[in-house]
């Protein structure tokens, strides 16, 4: 079992903006639902750091997105009640959003709206976004990041949400306390595993 790195997490900020989507977009570059949409492996890269930008762009009004020292690993979180994104900003990003997807991106909207009916009511921190970069996958920076915001969820008493694009990721998740809620089916494409963990008394 890898020993636990001895790094840091910290908030990021907007001066993160260029690592921090290059990681996450090497970090998501497999990933089934991405990949699903976005074929071309030979543009898929950049394109992927253009929709983790628009994530993070709009992530970063609530104050809870965390990165480890170097760009290892980052989390994307939404407070409780305020896990729903607004048309508006699709709207306000849909240059951004148009080009990596092109004509797919009517697609893309369908499987989050089919996402978001299945997503809790109940007042919870959601984990939009979760990723390691590959190079620091195994090592265990991921988990130094899911444990350092669980901690404070935890010392607030309240429950998480997250949805799992990959399968083999749904153990891991589970080791932290999160349970299968159920799963969602992508039109011509992969699965999705929503995910619940209670709050810790």
């Amino acid at each position: 079992m890898s020993e636990r790195p001895a790094v840091t997490v910290r908030n990021a900020t907007p001066a993160d903006t260029k690592p921090l989507s290059e990681s996450l977009a090497r970090a998501f570059y497999d990933d089934p639902v991405f990949t699903h949409f976005l074929p071309d492996d030979a543009t898929r890269l950049k394109k992927l750091e253009s929709v983790m930008r628009v994530l993070f762009k709009l992530g970063l009004p609530h104050g809870a997105c965390y990165t480890t020292g170097n760009y290892e690993s980052i989390t994307l979180w939404r407070p409780p009640n305020g896990w729903h994104v607004p048309f508006s900003a699709y709207i306000t990003n849909g240059p951004a959003l148009l080009s990596a997807f092109g004509g797919g991106i009517f697609r893309v909207l369908s499987t989050m709206d089919m996402m978001e009916k299945v997503h809790p009511h109940e007042p919870h921190w959601y984990l939009q976004t979760i990723g390691t970069d590959p190079k620091f996958q195994g090592k265990g920076y991921g988990g130094v990041i899911m444990r350092d915001r669980l901690a404070a969820v935890d010392a607030a008493h309240q429950p998480c949400y997250l949805e799992s694009s990959k399968e083999t990721n749904i153990p891991i998740y589970q080791s932290f306390g999160f349970r299968l809620t159920g799963e969602m089916q992508v039109p011509d494409g992969p699965k999705i595993w929503p995910m619940w963990r209670d709050a810790r008394a």
